[in-house]
């Protein structure tokens, strides 16, 4: 019994002049699934347009229902489903899937399906003559069935036995998308189809901000990953498909900046960062995140809500060292640095403006544990203190050699009034 083999159908059709000047590799499409032999009987044949994707069993007859589109007929057509919007150009980039069939033979010697669609730019010349013109006859969203001849696809020689030798074939073509190709030169934000140039930029400076990342170059791998997420938000979208790939390359941006923040001394940028996560939904449900998030809470004194993030980490990460230990530390300096105890020594009488000695010496100590205890850079004071209670420990700060700052209201998760902290270094959420 004679054995039948299995068709090998190929990514990409071969483009002759390539193969006869410096070559082709084939790359066999792993995705094609092997269509059966079936015969088709004559009734068939009248109406075989209808039958989108089969095959054609006799080409002198299909080719009496197709018209022209080239002035010497190298190319024919007939459309099955119309398409509509702008005539296709050089300065279109179109998406399309295809089938192509040599005459009366039952499967397909090359394909591109609808789900993987093949993309070109149409002023490269990567298509083959005769394809580029059948798809420039077309519009968006168009199906149609094509005579090509071997003039405008693979000559005279062929490829045996995959390409035959001055051959006509069939292709039925689908323009499943066509966009405005993005200028050469520098990028303008404002331009539309702009995004997937900006995302290859930006993918770039990701990678080098992760290299400098592993050599502890923190503050340039900041730059770049704060340069890509402007990049990201001043693009403008065509779609969802692309509002979900910024999304997901944002995401992977401001967990590094928050990374690198805690690395830099600098909380109250690393929880900016944690906030814009929590906006695109992926910071209750991400230890990693939510691990940087505590950190940086824990840096400026916010000790309760660091424990809130954490625990969470935890649930999602359980046995984790890493952040066992950040809740040991977190427990450890919010023992040494109980900013409640200055509350507990005020003035009862607080509209009085005065303060107490008790007061001060509790003032005195904070201020010394905060100084010497490195796991902080900044510390959340309690909300009630009057204008001669602050004024006091601004004085104690400046003869301390820190400052006396203020965190303004919504700048952070959390500050619903404006909150005033001991700082060692003064960070300004600015650059």
């Amino acid at each position: 019994m004679e054995s039948k083999s299995s068709p090998i159908v190929l990514e990409n059709g071969l483009d002759l002049r390539q193969v006869t000047t410096t070559g082709s590799l084939l790359h066999i499409n792993q995705d094609y699934n092997e269509i059966d032999n079936v015969e088709y009987d004559e009734q068939k044949i009248n109406n075989l347009v209808d039958f989108i994707g089969t095959p054609i069993k006799n080409l002198e007859e299909f080719e009496q229902i197709l018209e022209p589109v080239d002035k010497v007929g190298f190319v024919k057509k007939k459309i099955v489903e119309e398409g509509g919007g702008q005539p296709l150009s050089e300065e279109f980039t179109v998406s399309v899937a295809f089938s192509g069939y040599w005459e009366n033979e039952p499967v397909p010697f090359d394909l591109k399906p609808t789900e993987k669609p093949l993309v070109v730019n149409l002023k490269d010349n990567a298509l083959l003559p005769g394809l580029e013109v059948a798809i420039k006859s077309m519009l968006v969203g168009e199906l149609s069935v094509f005579l090509l001849s071997y003039q405008v696809m693979y000559g005279e020689m062929g490829i045996p036995p995959r390409i035959k030798p001055k051959a006509k074939c069939i292709f039925y073509i689908k323009l499943v998308k066509s966009i405005l190709s993005p200028k050469d030169g520098p990028l303008d934000f404002s331009e539309s189809n702009m995004f997937q140039r900006i995302l290859k930029e930006v993918k770039m400076l990701y990678s080098s901000g992760v290299t400098l990342h592993k050599t502890n170059n923190f503050c340039s791998a900041i730059q770049l990953f704060k340069k890509s997420v402007v990049m990201l938000h001043k693009c403008r979208l065509a779609d969802a498909s692309e509002e979900y790939v910024q999304e997901k390359m944002l995401i992977k941006l401001y967990i590094n900046l928050a990374i690198c923040y805690n690395k830099t001394k600098q909380p109250l940028k690393a929880c900016i960062s944690c906030n814009e996560l929590n906006r695109l939904n992926s910071l209750w449900n991400n230890e990693k995140a939510l691990f940087q998030n505590a950190k940086a809470l824990r840096m400026i004194g916010q000790f309760d809500h660091a424990e809130k993030k954490l625990k969470r980490a935890m649930k999602l990460h359980p046995n984790n060292e890493d952040m066992k230990s950040e809740m040991a530390l977190i427990v450890k300096t919010r023992d040494s640095c109980n900013q409640n105890k200055i509350i507990m020594s005020k003035n009862l009488n607080s509209h009085m403006q005065l303060i107490t000695d008790n007061f001060k010496h509790e003032v005195d100590i904070l201020i010394k544990n905060f100084k010497d205890n490195i796991n902080l850079t900044k510390l959340s004071l309690p909300e009630g203190l009057n204008s001669t209670e602050r004024a006091y420990i601004r004085e104690s700060c400046i003869r301390e050699n820190l400052f006396f700052s203020k965190i303004r209201k919504g700048d952070l998760e959390g500050y619903d009034e404006d909150n005033y902290v001991l700082d060692k270094d003064n960070e300004s959420l600015i650059g």
